[in-house]
C-alpha cells in the first residue's frame, strides 16, 4: 500500500487539527470548574464561619456565569445559590435583587416558589418592610396555593408585626 505525498500531508494535518482540538480549553467548562473549586473552598469552612471574601466571589462567580450562559440549564440554579449565599452573609438587598432577577428570567424555574418565599421571608426578618413581606406571601399564596410553603407562608402573614408574645398568646388561645 503506498500513499502519495498529498495523503500524507493530509492525515498528518487532520490529525493536528484533532490534536490542537482536544488541547484547546473549554472556557465555559473552566469556569464551572473554578465555580466548584470557589463553593467547596466556600463550604467547608472551619467552625461554621463563612469566609466573606470567599462568598463574595463566589457570588460574583455565579453571576458572571449567568450573564455570559443565560440560556445555560444551569443558570438558574447559579442564581438562586447567589441569592442563598447573599441571605446567610445578610447582604439581604443583593438577595432581593437576584431573586427578582431569577423570577423575571426565568418563571418556569423548579425552585422558582422557594425563591419569592424566601423574597418574602428576607423582607420580613432582615429588611422589616413587613409592607413588601406581605405583598410577596400573598403573591406567593396565589401563585402556589398547594405549595409545601404555603401553610408557612399563611402563617407568616398571620403574625406579620407581631411580636414573639402576642405570637405565643395567639397559640395559647
Amino acid at each position: 500500500m503506498t500513499y502519495s505525498f498529498k495523503t500524507t500531508a493530509l492525515l498528518i494535518l487532520i490529525l493536528m487539527v484533532l490534536s490542537s482540538c482536544q488541547n484547546e480549553s473549554n472556557p465555559k467548562q473552566e469556569q464551572i470548574n473554578a465555580i466548584n473549586i470557589t463553593e467547596k473552598k466556600l463550604f467547608e469552612t472551619q467552625h461554621g464561619v463563612i469566609d466573606k471574601k470567599e462568598a463574595a466571589n463566589i457570588i460574583h462567580q455565579y453571576v458572571k456565569y449567568v450573564d455570559q450562559h443565560p440560556k445555560d440549564s444551569i443558570s438558574p440554579y447559579y442564581l438562586f445559590k447567589a441569592a442563598d449565599v447573599s441571605i446567610n452573609t445578610f447582604h439581604s438587598y443583593s438577595s432581593i435583587e437576584l431573586f427578582n432577577r431569577l423570577l423575571s428570567e426565568y418563571p418556569d424555574f423548579e425552585k422558582a416558589p422557594q425563591a419569592l418565599f424566601l423574597k418574602a421571608f428576607t423582607f420580613e426578618n432582615y429588611l422589616l418592610q413587613l409592607d413588601s413581606a406581605k405583598s410577596e406571601y400573598e403573591l406567593f399564596l396565589s401563585k402556589y396555593p398547594n405549595h409545601a410553603f404555603a401553610n408557612d407562608a399563611q402563617m407568616s402573614l398571620d403574625n406579620l408585626g407581631k411580636s414573639p408574645e402576642e405570637i405565643v398568646k395567639g397559640f395559647q388561645q
